[in-house]
């Protein structure tokens, strides 16, 4: 098989299918842990690509067309999902089925269950993002305001850079966290709290949604901050933004 995996920032492999089962029975590799093998154009999650090397052997005639597969979480298998259950981002077969459910029932903890974030390791978190970007903010704007050619003469000048000035206040947290939460799934402030941004599913935003999710982050605050509060109330500690963009905050 030859299959390489990202922990961290460190690329390990190559592996075969035996080592890679008992990785994912020892809960060291998880469903979004990403995944090469030679003849792959990119990197891609482990259960999209058991998904699609498993869909590769079903025929092109087979009138049921083709069947989704996730690995088990508990013994490391591939089975058709509709032969499996699933709990947030875990898939378990049949034959494990009892003992996961009496490990959830036991409060033991199991891998792929979210553990969502409160509002207070949020908020946490946003502090310390606000406090770089104001940082990054000081470095930009200090220098241009020393350096602005302006005078009571020439206040056009002035002016004329407004704009400018204003589409860099917008235009650098979007980019802030459009790239940390599409590239790392998570902003610096989130990695510090060992939190992440996942989809329902357990896996990385998009970049576009990353973004979308930024944009929805204006309209949590602009209702009185009311859709910031809702995490506090919320089963799975979901924001406004969280709902429109189906995210969730999670630790790591």
């Amino acid at each position: 098989m030859n299959l390489y995996y990202e922990v961290g920032d460190q690329q390990v492999g190559p592996i075969g299918k035996s080592e890679l089962q008992a990785l994912i029975k020892a809960k060291k590799l998880t469903a979004g842990t990403m995944v090469w093998q030679e003849g792959m154009e990119s990197w891609e999650e482990l259960s999209v690509f058991v998904r699609n090397r498993q869909g590769k052997g079903v025929q092109k005639n087979s009138p049921a067309g083709p069947v989704s597969r996730s690995v088990c979480t508990e013994c490391g298998q591939a089975f058709a999902e509709e032969d499996m259950i699933r709990f947030q981002d875990s898939w378990v077969c049949a034959g494990c089925k009892p003992v996961f459910i009496q490990k959830v029932k036991e409060g033991v903890s199991v891998a792929g269950a979210m553990d969502y974030a409160g509002f207070w390791i949020r908020f946490a978190a946003f502090a310390i993002d606000a406090f770089i970007l104001g940082i990054v903010n000081m470095v930009i704007f200090i220098p241009l305001g020393i350096f602005m050619p302006a005078s009571p003469d020439n206040p056009m000048v002035v002016i004329s850079l407004m704009p400018v000035i204003m589409l860099l206040q917008y235009a650098i947290p979007a980019a802030y966290d459009t790239w940390f939460v599409g590239k790392y799934g998570a902003t610096p402030g989130k990695m510090a709290c060992k939190l992440k941004i996942s989809v329902e599913d357990g896996s990385r935003l998009s970049y576009l949604r990353a973004l979308g999710r930024h944009f929805a982050k204006w309209l949590s605050a602009m209702i009185l901050l009311i859709g910031y509060i809702m995490a506090a109330f919320d089963d799975q500690r979901r924001t406004l933004h969280d709902r429109i963009c189906e995210t969730r905050v999670v630790r790591q």
